[in-house]
């Protein structure tokens, strides 16, 4: 599996699916999510009918859900729960959740994913945690053709590629 690390907007990323974060609520009102909105509000509602599905208000800590993509350049989303409902995370959460979302993208027939570093933004992680979780639990694990964690800055892709290949 080639893992590439880029700086950008993981929703100009193409790829077969995107994995972006969420919140317990499913209530696409920032970070990734919240961008998402902005682009196609119509996948908020696609969310709000999994929670009336389940018939519960929100979800737990390392759910995924998938939905349409919209407009956007996926044929999917998969929206990865990494943070509880004070917004707290652990690695291991994050590495069950990913686990989670790589294996409903492998179900999928995705090829490609591209994904922004969970529980990083309002979530309590350090991008070097995302990286250590990211290669301990994804990294050898599954057969996808690529594989695109966008972040934001130079900075925060070269501590993932040191966490990358330091698992190697």
């Amino acid at each position: 599996m080639n893992v590439l690390c880029e700086v950008g907007d993981v929703l100009d990323a193409s790829a077969d699916v995107l994995i972006s974060t969420a919140n317990p609520w499913l209530n696409m009102s920032g970070g990734v999510n919240g961008a998402i909105r902005e682009r196609c509000p119509e996948i908020q509602e696609e969310l709000l009918a999994y929670l009336r599905t389940v018939g519960k208000p929100a979800v737990a800590a390392g759910t995924v859900v998938q939905t349409s993509a919209g407009s956007l350049p996926f044929a999917h989303i998969i929206h990865a729960v990494a943070i509880d409902p004070i917004y707290d995370s652990s690695t291991k959460v994050v590495g069950d959740t990913l686990i989670a979302a790589f294996d409903l993208a492998h179900s999928l027939s995705a090829r490609t994913v591209s994904l922004p570093a969970l529980a990083t933004g309002y979530g309590p992680l350090s991008i070097a945690d995302f990286g250590r979780a990211f290669a301990d639990c994804v990294v050898g694990r599954y057969a996808f053709d690529a594989v695109t964690i966008v972040v934001r800055t130079s900075e925060n892709a070269a501590t993932i590629q040191s966490m990358l290949t330091s698992a190697r």
